[in-house]
């Protein structure tokens, strides 16, 4: 696997994300024994907050949580992070489909309530959260500095006027260019890139290699993350042992930095094995 992105670059932690509460589970949801796992982080990501809109269609920027406490189950992350530091809380904002989309109102306007709406959520929750992640699948606007120049503008104020560390993008290559523009513009404020592999067909090892090079190249290799879904509106986009024979490879390379599942519950196993070397 000779490539100077990889020959000239090693990755010297990992870390697993999983997104949770976008599906249904059987109750209590159960947290993977992460201490048999030895991971730099491990992230937990409640999906979603989603945003009002007004009668014209669009976004007002004010979020709201929208995850099932019962399936997410808030008390069992506290329980989990006092045994565990290394494990982190994020929220996503956004949304899959075309029902929540990044269509904004006015500028100002949008981001003075994104602002409070999600400073409001953090301090409902005792600031348990780490962060966010911005995870629009649909992004619709005039101009398309529209989602960096919106989006950047909050999290550079949630991170001055909370003090969240953690910051993900998820793109995938429907909406990449807004992405790249996003992180191009606040790339020391984004921690790490979710890029979603899942939604589009990979059907090869050369293939998944091929765009992981090219997305190293236009992000950073040391904060992309490779993500698997669960999800049946994303079956057969990339088979299950492509994704596990690249990812192994990588991380035998020390090229890798983690790994996400959107849905959890599902692959979380298969994705630790992967990152430990189990």
């Amino acid at each position: 696997m000779s490539h100077p992105i990889i020959d000239n670059n090693a990755v010297d932690r990992v870390i697993f994300r999983e997104y949770i509460g976008v599906k249904p589970y059987p109750k209590p949801f159960k947290f993977p024994d992460i201490d048999n796992y030895k991971i730099a982080e491990f992230h937990i990501i409640l999906a979603f907050a989603h945003e009002t809109y007004n009668e014209d269609g669009k976004g007002t920027g004010s979020f709201s949580a929208d995850w099932d406490l019962d399936i997410c189950g808030i008390q069992s992350v506290k329980d989990i992070k006092q045994k565990c530091p290394n494990v982190k809380l994020v929220f996503s904002i956004g949304g899959r489909g075309t029902k929540y989309p990044f269509s904004p109102i006015e500028k100002n306007y949008w981001c003075d309530n994104a602002v409070d709406s999600l400073k409001t959520i953090i301090k409902q929750y005792n600031d348990i959260f780490a962060g966010i992640d911005i995870n629009y699948e649909h992004i619709n606007t005039n101009d398309e500095n529209d989602f960096s120049n919106y989006v950047g503008d909050v999290i550079n104020r949630l991170k001055n006027e909370v003090g969240i560390d953690v910051v993900s993008i998820a793109p995938s290559h429907a909406n990449d260019n807004y992405y790249k523009l996003l992180y191009s513009a606040h790339a020391d404020d984004i921690n790490w890139v979710d890029y979603q592999f899942y939604m589009q067909p990979i059907p090869t090892e050369n293939e998944f290699l091929s765009l992981f090079l090219s997305l190293a190249r236009e992000y950073a290799l040391e904060k992309l993350l490779v993500g698997a879904s669960t999800d049946p509106r994303d079956g057969g986009n990339v088979p299950l042992d492509v994704f596990v024979q690249t990812c192994t490879n990588l991380i035998k390379h020390k090229s890798l930095s983690g790994i996400f599942i959107w849905n959890a519950n599902d692959y979380e196993k298969i994705a630790l094995d992967i990152l430990t070397n189990n």
